[in-house]
């Protein structure tokens, strides 16, 4: 009930939506109202400004209101795109990574970048 205090009617929203950040689409925000960019993992949410659902992101309110995974485990963000922990990604051509307890590793794919 407090949280529908804060949604005003009738709506009223810019007319240019704003510009996201790569890998932050527009949602409509938490009354429903207004087009907003979704907020990413481990970025600040509340009732109005929404974690990216389609990533399986959720503002967790127990702790400092932040997005995190559904299921509470670590993940990482890279260019944009959100990595759940433990899976293995190709960000280019030439690295594979590994994302681990909230970071990340790459190992090169092509042997003149050994060195």
């Amino acid at each position: 009930q407090v949280c529908a205090q804060l949604c005003r009617r009738p709506c009223y929203c810019p007319w240019v939506p704003p510009r996201c950040p790569r890998g932050s689409p527009l949602v409509l925000d938490g009354c429903g109202c207004c087009k907003i960019c979704a907020r990413r993992l481990g970025e600040p949410c509340d009732f109005l400004h929404v974690c990216d659902q389609s990533q399986g992101l959720v503002c967790d309110y127990s702790a400092l209101c932040l997005c995190r995974f559904e299921d509470g485990e670590e993940g990482c963000e890279v260019n944009g795109r959100v990595y759940r922990d433990g899976e293995v990604f190709q960000p280019s051509c030439k690295l594979q990574c590994r994302c681990l307890d909230g970071g990340f590793t790459c190992v090169p794919l092509c042997q003149e970048n050994v060195r």
